[in-house]
């Protein structure tokens, strides 16, 4: 049975940025995120979402997780890629992560490329990144 939930207005401007923790993944990804809602943090179920930023010339590194994910790019330029296939990216553009699925994004532009990403899941920590690179 599911915990009753509350509404949850959240500012990003007042989290604090998170990173890798792993080091050696850190070293190789230079990518940033906010948890917006995510159970373990707010009275929320059902969906984990966030935004996150790549500074240009970065990337988020080749992975892949159970869950199956979204992204909405807010801002920047990108190359995306999902299993076989890939696209250029920007502002506007949504992209469905199916359950496993091998993905990577590359910040092609002069900009950070800022996305906002969801998780139909309860909470962030159940969600195990694997990476493929």
């Amino acid at each position: 049975m599911r915990t009753q939930t509350r509404p949850v207005i959240i500012n990003q401007a007042d989290l604090p940025w998170e990173g890798w923790e792993d080091a050696d993944v850190a070293a190789r990804s230079a990518i940033r995120w906010k948890l917006l809602t995510a159970g373990e943090r707010t009275e929320s179920a059902g969906l984990v979402t966030g935004i996150a930023e790549i500074p240009p010339g970065e990337r988020l590194l080749l992975h892949h997780h159970g869950p199956e994910e979204t992204y909405y790019i807010v801002q920047g330029r990108g190359r995306m890629e999902i299993d076989d296939r890939a696209a250029d990216v920007g502002p506007g553009c949504a992209a469905y992560i199916p359950p496993n699925a091998r993905h990577t994004l590359h910040c092609t532009g002069a900009e950070p490329l800022i996305l906002v990403f969801s998780f139909a899941r309860d909470r962030f920590d159940q969600v195990d990144y694997h990476f493929d690179e």
